[in-house]
């Protein structure tokens, strides 16, 4: 397998531009949020772990997403589930920028 396709290779206009913006993206078949969290990038799977809802559009405040069917927060950074009702993480992935786009490894 190629070693890019493996990393998911994320194209230069998926990048969310400004800080506090996110992008719903499918890198090898996984739905991924990209969160631009003061210039840094994040990547987190796009689905709650405890509504199991997509978190296409969820908050993000202070590197904290807000699940928008119950509230719950996640950590962009970490994943951590930071209150009530949520209780599992949610999985990172990491980000690198590259020539103006972004690589996600998946694993």
């Amino acid at each position: 397998m190629d070693a890019d396709a493996e990393a998911g290779l994320a194209r230069v206009e998926e990048v969310p531009p400004e800080p506090g913006e996110t992008k719903a993206l499918e890198v090898s078949g996984r739905n991924v949020l990209v969160c631009n969290l003061a210039g840094e990038l994040f990547a987190v799977e796009n689905l709650c772990s405890h509504a199991r809802v997509p978190l296409t559009e969820a908050r993000l405040v202070d590197g904290e997403l807000e699940c928008p069917v119950h509230g719950a927060r996640f950590d962009v950074r970490s994943g951590t589930a930071m209150c009530r009702p949520a209780r599992r993480p949610l999985r990172t992935f990491g980000v690198e920028r590259v020539d103006g786009g972004m690589t996600i490894r998946l694993n």
